[in-house]
């Protein structure tokens, strides 16, 4: 009975023994295999990382990345390999090459992607794009791959003056008032400079010029309304019929920061009509001579009843 049970067990051990070989074999075999002939590998690169477009309110700006694909561990029995390439950006964006076919070579392949940014694209907007790319190869799963970039918007500087009533009517020795908007049409926020270009000029004629503020910062697509206080002239000039031009300019500081000068100018006007002699005010002249008449007028009156009663 001891030598069947040893019998037996051996027998049992032979048997598991054989049973883990048979599953060693059939596993390494297959990793032999898959080491033989590995999955194809698809790279894909963007160049340069960065660009940054250039538009204008009328005119759109457009970029061009440099692309390279690559098919690595391409061997026998796949000797060929289809790549089809996708791209995606929050802008119109062209691929040169959408399809290119790749050999056990191994040799890279160059493609372009065009990116358009409409006109008065806002600086502070910033897209990213991404070249999406599939490698299909008879018997093989897909294999996919991408490669992204960004686009940057340049700042461009504009800017227009405008005003409700940029004709001034007033009389010698008085103030009056006068109001300019100056519009933003550039695609970012600017710091505008204000001044009078002809302050010398008209400090001369003895002509005061204030302006409310000279800095302002506008965002883009609006704009702010500016005060200007204009004082005529104090000495008497007899009676005056004079026309005047007050010239505003209006800088970018923004623009200047990069190098870019960029400024316009608005043009007021004014017109001075009357007669102003220092000293001498109109209506207490008025009240004095009627006061005046009135005491004449009163005198004459008295001396008349005297006479009569005498």
């Amino acid at each position: 009975m001891d030598m069947d049970d040893r019998r037996i067990g051996l027998r049992a051990t032979a048997l598991v023994a054989i049973m883990l070989l048979s599953m060693f074999v059939g596993i390494a075999a297959p990793k032999v295999e898959a080491a033989l002939n590995p999955v194809p590998v698809l790279t894909l690169s963007l160049s340069p990382p960065q660009l940054q477009a250039k538009v204008t309110n009328a005119v759109s700006g457009s970029v061009i990345f440099s692309g390279n694909a690559t098919v690595e561990k391409l061997s026998a029995p796949v000797e060929r390999v289809t790549v089809s390439l996708s791209v995606t950006c929050m802008w119109p964006a062209i691929i040169d090459r959408a399809t290119m076919v790749f050999t056990v070579s191994n040799r890279p392949q160059e493609f372009h992607v065009t990116v358009v940014v409409p006109p008065k694209t806002s600086s502070k907007e910033v897209g990213t794009l991404t070249v999406s790319g599939n490698a299909k190869a008879p018997g093989l799963a897909l294999v996919t791959s991408s490669a992204s970039a960004v686009i940057t918007v340049a700042q461009f500087f504009k800017l227009s003056i405008g005003s409700d009533m940029p004709l001034k009517e007033v009389k010698p020795s008085k103030f009056t008032f006068g109001t300019i908007n100056v519009y933003n049409e550039g695609n970012g926020l600017d710091s505008f400079e204000l001044e009078v270009d002809n302050i010398k000029d008209l400090s001369k004629k003895e002509f005061n010029i204030i302006i409310e503020r000279t800095a302002v910062n506008i965002d883009q697509d609006e704009y702010k309304q500016i005060k200007v206080t204009i004082q005529t002239p104090q000495k008497w000039r007899g009676y005056a019929k004079d026309f005047q031009i007050i010239t505003i300019k209006v800088t970018s500081a923004e623009a200047r920061n990069n190098q870019i000068l960029y400024s316009q100018q608005y043009s007021m006007f004014v017109f001075v009509k009357g007669t102003h002699i220092p000293g001498f005010d109109p209506l207490l002249t008025i009240l004095a001579v009627g006061m005046i008449v009135v005491s004449l007028n009163v005198r004459r009156g008295r001396s008349h009843g005297r006479r009569l009663v005498s």
